[in-house]
């Protein structure tokens, strides 16, 4: 039983780790494909809503395949 408890944890942190570096890259390549939008400044300096959904889309859809890739793994 506490073999199978660590090896549980040991997962859960491992895919865990990788899915948030997954999402990290997903974000940094959105990022990179609207070099127009300097995503960092509209939500810093400018407050821009707009820009924020968008980037929250776009996170939550990312870590939503992730999930989806990292479950079937």
């Amino acid at each position: 039983m506490g073999e199978q408890f660590w090896v549980g944890v040991f997962s859960s942190l491992a895919f865990g780790f990788i899915g948030i570096i997954l999402a990290l890259l997903g974000f940094k390549m959105f990022d990179w494909i609207t070099p127009r939008i300097k995503v960092e400044e509209e939500l810093a300096q400018k407050q821009n809503l707009a820009v924020a959904i968008v980037s929250a889309a776009v996170i939550l859809g990312i870590c939503f395949i992730v999930g989806m890739v990292v479950k079937g793994s």
